[in-house]
């Protein structure tokens, strides 16, 4: 399950709640009791390895036309 944070709109205090993704919870500030707002933070959400981008992987070695209309520098060796 996700870890969601909150924040007051009044006091400005911060709490984390781990929920469902369909679960919208009403939380309630523990300093004054007010609704809190679920707060856009920083994922941990990473892309590691081979292949996750054009340049690498084997979309580079295939020779592959880039958007651009030009064949990667790979590509371009070999056709010399």
């Amino acid at each position: 399950m996700p870890i969601y944070e909150y924040q007051c709109p009044k006091c400005k205090a911060a709490k984390e709640l781990q929920h469902g993704m369909s679960e919208s919870p009403k939380v309630k500030c523990p300093v004054c009791k007010a609704p809190m707002q679920r707060v856009i933070s920083v994922n941990s959400f990473q892309l590691k390895g081979d292949g996750w981008f054009k340049t690498s992987g084997s979309y580079a070695k295939t020779g592959a036309v880039k958007s651009g209309g030009e064949k990667p520098a790979a590509a371009k060796k070999t056709e010399s």
